[in-house]
């Protein structure tokens, strides 16, 4: 007897929400185990075998993460790194995308696969030579070089996310605004931009990310108390002999904190911005 097509759609639809249903709980387990393991006691925390829910909540473990002076000054740094390091990247990509989405010039093609090419390369292998440009700019243990090394990690990516996202804005627009008499800046200004706030919300994002979770660079190039990010910051709860999971996972649960707030506040033009820009390729 034929199966009806109503039968394998249904058994196609529970297969497709069986699987997501195991992908999100192997995604969310480990977040899960972190939290409630940074509202156990440093003793429980260590406890064999372990346990997912504590026996006794604290909040000992925030406390002493949000009050130690360290920790702190390693926050603010990253925050003023990662905000910075954001307007910088989205300010170059969005001129550099909308240059290589409007304009016509000789090997463009190969620059495009250059820039993709950049982005593959592992950040270990430009640690030497950025540390001894820095080193010789007398700029090491600086904010200010963090936010300019950072765009290595993102300016590829983000300059071919936001120049797929410019082609999607018909050049039509572009050319009654010339007619209009707008100039080529006016129209960047007036139009393109406020049209790719979703794209380039996403770009920011990307860069906020990247740079809020960057660890190697930080460690190499300012690992000094005045410069030390929080990434590097957390790293002092893990020594030879011993791991303080208590405290390491509540500074990583306030270190989520910033991501996942700005995602909520940007996640309609996250998702306008992920479907207009996968139009094209």
């Amino acid at each position: 007897m034929p199966v009806s097509t109503n039968r394998i759609d249904k058994i196609e639809k529970s297969i497709i929400y069986i699987v997501l249903f195991v992908f999100i709980g192997l995604t969310m387990f480990p977040l899960i185990w972190v939290f409630t393991t940074s509202l156990k006691p440093n003793d429980e925390s260590m406890s064999f075998p372990p346990k997912l829910i504590p026996e006794k909540v604290t909040l000992e473990n925030y406390f002493f993460v949000m009050t130690n002076s360290t920790i702190v000054k390693s926050l603010y740094n990253s925050l003023i790194v990662s905000v910075g390091s954001m307007i910088l990247n989205v300010s170059i990509c969005a001129l550099a995308g909308y240059g290589l989405a409007r304009f016509e010039f000789r090997a463009k093609s190969i620059l495009l696969y250059v820039i993709l090419a950049l982005f593959t390369i592992p950040i270990i292998v430009n640690i030497i030579p950025l540390y001894s440009i820095l080193a010789n700019l007398n700029m090491l243990n600086s904010l200010l070089s963090l936010i300019l090394t950072f765009q290595i990690l993102i300016i590829p990516l983000n300059v071919v996310l936001l120049k797929n996202y410019f082609e999607t804005i018909p050049k039509e627009v572009e050319e009654s605004a010339l007619i209009d008499g707008c100039s080529k800046f006016g129209v960047l200004r007036r139009i393109i931009i406020p049209l790719s706030l979703p794209g380039l919300a996403v770009a920011a994002i990307f860069s906020f990310i990247f740079s809020w979770n960057e660890f190697v660079l930080p460690i190499v190039l300012a690992n000094s108390p005045d410069s030390t990010l929080f990434q590097v910051a957390l790293y002092q709860f893990i020594s030879i002999y011993r791991i303080e999971w208590g405290y390491l996972s509540a500074g990583i649960v306030v270190a989520l904190v910033p991501v996942i707030i700005l995602i909520i506040a940007f996640q309609r033009q996250m998702i306008k911005g992920f479907t207009l820009g996968s139009l094209r390729g």
